[in-house]
């Protein structure tokens, strides 16, 4: 991953260097062609007024004109021409044969002898290279009496474009030689962190439910990426020891009743072989609640505590009333967020409780007030040790019925809906059952 990001960091200052020298190389070429154009047409015109007296008269050749070309020679390396109206050489600081006097014949000389500048370049066949030419007419009140033509080697041209094309090249590699070091310290921040990620994941999977990933490593995201795996192996830990206990504590819970149904069997006890198969099969079902409300979490809503606890109440009524109890519902009601299927089933144990527990007479109370749902018995109550204890799975207080999952199953149900549940004494001695939810 380190190279294939590297690769994409060098890969994308390339492209920047090539969109930005690109250009640069084409643009100075082209200036340096016009300046040095624009300076060979000054020294040309500034020839032509020289050499303008000398052309007008037409008496010969003024030796000035053939020294004035073997100055400009010597001082620039450019080749100056002077000729007069009929093409005439009057003076060359560099004639490639000794016979070239007349320059008629050639383009840029017949151009400049109608009065028209002319630039451009063009190769010389005689030098075997590239000259860059200007020729610019001599005249006076509107008459050419000759021209002047500086020819320049585009060598040094060439030549200073060459320089400055390879000091681009040279800034672009050490652009990149930055770019890859750059680009190989931020790879590693990134690769790093991630590889020391992958080890702990690997540990993980291994079993290893204790190894945790640094938060403090890496980028933000990668800082989430091990808090979020953290988290996620903290639960994954629970859920395993939760599941083990489970696994253990029911093996515990079954043996007796199954090594009560087989005495029973032996012994020809129908009957009682009967209570003893109701009272496995409750247990089982709990323990597959149990494990349902373990494994997942359904969605959760905007529910109404008013609502739910009125529905409840009116189908345990039957049951409270057949045992002499009697139901009462009290508080404004009030809106939480949780899955209501949840609620009612926490509810559903709660009331369980506490008509079970409740004598002849005596009333059970649900009181809604969001976010809180309280449900109070007047029972005989539990001790502060057996109030913290009866969240335990399979545990019941003494001549209690049941199999003593009914208060771990809706502490897992509250818990899945991000609330908490607990066991308080009432007022009137009983237990005070109070679920507190999100509000919503």
């Amino acid at each position: 991953m380190t190279r294939r990001l590297l690769a994409s960091y060098l890969a994308l200052t390339f492209v920047v260097l090539v969109a930005l020298e690109v250009p640069l190389g084409i643009v100075n070429a082209r200036n340096e062609r016009q300046d040095l154009t624009a300076k060979v047409e000054r020294d040309a015109f500034a020839a032509g007024s020289f050499a303008e007296d000398a052309l007008q008269s037409g008496g010969g050749t003024p030796p000035e004109l053939q020294g004035l070309a073997l100055r400009y020679l010597r001082d620039t390396g450019g080749r100056l021409v002077i000729v007069d109206r009929r093409g005439q050489s009057l003076a060359d600081s560099h004639p490639t044969t000794p016979a070239e006097r007349n320059f008629a014949s050639r383009p840029e000389i017949r151009s400049a002898l109608r009065g028209t500048v002319s630039t451009g370049i063009r190769p010389s066949e005689t030098l075997h290279q590239n000259l860059l030419y200007v020729a610019v007419p001599v005249a006076s009140s509107g008459r050419v009496y000759g021209a002047v033509r500086i020819t320049y080697p585009t060598s040094t041209l060439e030549s200073r474009v060459r320089r400055y094309r390879l000091a681009l090249v040279a800034v672009g590699l050490i652009v990149l030689a930055a770019a890859a070091l750059v680009g190989e310290l931020l790879a590693r921040s990134i690769t790093l962190p991630l590889r020391r990620l992958e080890a702990v994941s690997a540990r993980i999977g291994g079993g290893e439910l204790a190894a945790r990933g640094s938060e403090r490593d890496g980028p933000p995201e990668i800082r989430r990426l091990a808090a979020e795996l953290n988290r996620t192996t903290t639960k994954l830990a629970a859920l395993l020891t939760s599941q083990e206990q489970f696994v253990a504590d029911a093996s515990h819970e079954l043996r007796t009743p199954l090594t009560a149904l087989r005495l029973r069997l032996e012994s020809g006890d129908t009957g009682a072989a009967l209570l003893e198969v109701e009272r496995l099969t409750q247990m089982v079902d709990e323990l597959l609640a149990l494990a349902r409300a373990d494994s997942a979490a359904g969605a959760a809503d905007d529910v109404s505590l008013a609502e739910i606890v009125e529905q409840r109440i009116e189908l345990w009524e039957p049951l409270a009333t057949e045992q002499g109890v009697r139901l009462l519902s009290a508080g404004e009601g009030g809106h939480v967020h949780a899955g209501r299927a949840r609620v009612e089933e926490v509810l559903d144990n709660l009331l369980s409780n506490a008509i079970d527990a409740s004598r002849q007479g005596a009333t059970v109370t649900v009181e809604a007030r969001a976010p809180e749902l309280h449900v109070i018995d007047e029972g005989p109550g539990l001790s502060a040790e057996q109030r913290v204890r009866a969240f335990d799975r399979f545990w019941r207080a003494s001549a209690t019925p049941g199999s003593g999952l009914g208060l771990a199953i809706a502490r897992r149900l509250v818990e899945l809906d991000g609330g908490t549940i607990e066991l308080t004494q009432a007022s009137s001695g009983g237990v005070d059952a109070v679920v507190r939810y999100v509000r919503s």
